[in-house]
């Protein structure tokens, strides 16, 4: 378990995120297309916790771009119901 998670889980949001932004960067660097979208949508899901469901969706649908393309039924499943939370908390 990592960091973020470990502060997403605690509820604290904004240390969760500053841990997710260092774990995209290298799973970036190291070419982990599925660590990434996993970070992705972990950094959507602090947006969300903090009540900024537009920028949550910005980063569930890079991740679930991602998710596609390394064939993360699962994860895309998840991440298709965080959109659709964001959309409801938009009345959308």
């Amino acid at each position: 378990i990592g960091l973020g998670n470990c502060y997403s889980d605690l509820g604290e949001p904004r240390r969760a995120i500053a841990y997710y932004e260092q774990s995209l960067e290298i799973r970036k660097e190291t070419q982990d297309r599925r660590g990434e979208g996993q970070t992705l949508g972990n950094l959507g899901s602090c947006y969300a916790d903090l009540g900024e469901p537009r920028r949550a969706i910005e980063y569930y649908e890079q991740s679930l771009e991602i998710l596609k393309e390394t064939q993360d039924r699962r994860g895309e499943g998840q991440t298709l119901g965080n959109l659709g939370s964001c959309y409801a908390d938009l009345g959308e």
